[in-house]
């Protein structure tokens, strides 16, 4: 009687953590922009030549609705990109806002602003409706021009009074480097790292990138598969956990195989919504959620003795905590967008034969004594005990360390 109550109460505080993080995410996503979320370019040719390009929601953030479109509407009336000059009507309007991205968005090279120039815009609207809805938004494209004397890393650096929409991606391309680059800034977080644009250093820090050029030139694609199957084995410590978690659970193959294919199937749902801008939520939230997941996992797994009905349907919970956490690791290899759904799903293979290899691995090591008695207590539950530990470990990391 005691184990039961202990067991009921285990599972009511778990679910009970786990229904406040939902909560939180779901009120994060509710309040995220992502479909206008402001990206920056910065492109490095072998002469040091910087082309940065901004692409922005101006009418959701430095300038209002009508501005905006008053901007637009001026710059299609004008051959000013022809010309490749401003015309005063479009310069008069779209000044004030530019002045702000000069003076707050700086780019720096080798720790040293760089100066910059101004040499393409488009500022496209389709209505005023349509710039005042967060769902449409009409991104103006800004176009500078800069070369240093030298460059060696790059980085950017948000003013703290800036305001626009969040969050904001940084992809740097260099012709040293053989894939592009990453960084996320958030309101809490304007400053990037400095990418380093060095080919020695390049050389010896993007391993994973020497890879990934070498299987091109075997078969175009492949690389990505790589990309996933990495991102399990060896890299993927937290995902490897709760996989190992759905193995000790039962010593039949049929429930092991609904728990991961439901894991599979919400992890791809969320990965491809994540990938499109359609949802998003910060690493800070999602990468605990994913420690809590794999404490639960093996919480339930000491004191379950069958797969119960609703243990699939958190699965599946789990797995969509998990499709955010793979694609907030691809944001960091954009995929290429001429190929953009053949690399996403080769992608997801890679991860996926990931993940049998991990079961594989687990069968030859304890497959042959599942079926035996004492499999639960002297394999089983130690083993499960080390994965919660684990977890709850990530956790603390996660959030207080």
């Amino acid at each position: 009687m005691g184990r039961v109550i202990t067991t009921k109460y285990c599972h009511r505080v778990v679910l009970a953590l786990l229904l406040q993080a939902m909560c939180l995410v779901l009120s994060q996503t509710a309040h995220g922009h992502m479909l206008n979320m402001t990206r920056l370019n910065v492109a490095v040719d072998s002469k040091n030549n910087i082309v940065f390009t901004v692409n922005i929601d101006l009418g959701g953030s430095l300038m209002t609705s009508e501005d905006y479109w008053a901007l637009s509407q001026a710059a299609n009336n004008s051959d000013g990109l022809r010309s490749g000059k401003m015309s005063e009507e479009v310069r008069l309007l779209v000044e004030p806002a530019l002045k702000k991205l000069d003076t707050q968005v700086l780019l720096l090279a080798d720790d040293v602003v760089v100066p910059r120039q101004l040499v393409s815009w488009e500022f496209p609207a389709t209505s005023l409706e349509a710039i005042r809805n967060s769902l449409s938004p009409q991104m103006a494209t800004l176009v500078y021009r800069a070369s240093p004397a030298a460059v060696s890393q790059v980085s950017v650096k948000l003013a703290p009074s800036l305001a626009i929409p969040w969050p904001c991606l940084l992809r740097v391309d260099s012709a040293m480097r053989r894939l592009p680059i990453s960084r996320l800034l958030t309101d809490g977080d304007r400053v990037s790292t400095p990418v380093n644009l060095l080919a020695s250093e390049a050389a010896t820090t993007d391993l994973l990138a020497q890879g990934m050029h070498m299987l091109q030139t075997i078969m175009p694609g492949l690389s990505w598969v790589a990309v996933g199957f990495t991102h399990i084995v060896p890299k993927g410590l937290d995902h490897i956990a709760f996989v190992l978690g759905l193995f000790f659970l039962a010593t039949g193959l049929k429930p092991l195989l609904l728990q991961v294919t439901g894991f599979t199937i919400a992890h791809s749902l969320t990965l491809g919504l994540s990938m499109y801008g359609l949802v998003n939520v910060p690493a800070s939230i999602v990468e605990p959620l994913i420690a809590l997941s794999i404490v639960y996992i093996a919480i339930d797994n000491l004191f379950a003795t069958r797969l119960a009905p609703w243990r699939l349907t958190v699965v599946c919970l789990f797995g969509l905590l998990h499709g955010l956490g793979f694609a907030a690791m691809l944001m960091e290899v954009r995929l290429p967008e001429a190929q953009f759904l053949s690399s996403l799903f080769l992608f997801n293979l890679g991860v996926e034969l990931g993940q049998v290899s991990v079961l594989l691995g687990a069968f030859l090591v304890v497959g042959w004594c599942r079926q035996r008695s004492w499999y639960k207590r002297f394999v089983a539950a130690p083993a499960t005990v080390a994965i919660g530990g684990a977890g709850a470990f990530w956790l603390l990391k996660r959030t207080v360390m």
